[in-house]
């Protein structure tokens, strides 16, 4: 049955100071730009809602839509705790499109947060990626 549902995510925003405007958060600036790479990797773009098997639009924050998933991911930022939710209707047999895309969306905003820490705290950090996804950091103190 095609139905879009909320699933977890690990992420979770720090929206304390950003309660009436989350878009200004670093926070969601992070989980923006790692929606970007996946969407640039994949050959899709960003847009603001999903759909489910039948063209259904559910508005949300954030959603990439790329040509091996055409109905979208998305995500759900709850307002009062920060937490992230991905949002998406996998009916048809797209399990494992949907768990590539999330896996993408999380790895990378971890990444791109622990470089910004890092570089908060006087580190040198380089970035290398290759072709097979695999991205080394390389960190020295300054």
């Amino acid at each position: 049955m095609s139905e879009i549902g909320l699933y977890k995510s690990r992420i979770r925003l720090n929206l304390k100071e950003y309660t009436s405007n989350i878009e200004a958060s670093p926070s969601f600036e992070i989980l923006e730009r790692s929606l970007e790479m996946v969407a640039d990797e994949h050959g899709g773009r960003l847009t603001n809602y999903v759909m489910d098997s039948l063209g259904r639009k559910t508005h949300c924050d954030l959603a990439i839509v790329t040509p091996a998933f055409s109905r979208g991911v998305g995500i759900k930022i709850d307002r009062r705790t920060g937490k992230v939710m991905f949002l998406y209707d996998k009916y048809g047999g797209y399990d494992d499109i949907v768990r590539k895309i999330t896996d993408e969306i999380t790895q990378n905003y971890v990444a791109i947060a622990l470089i910004r820490t890092m570089k908060s705290l006087g580190y040198h950090v380089e970035e290398e990626a290759n072709k097979e996804r695999e991205t080394v950091v390389l960190v020295g103190r300054v």
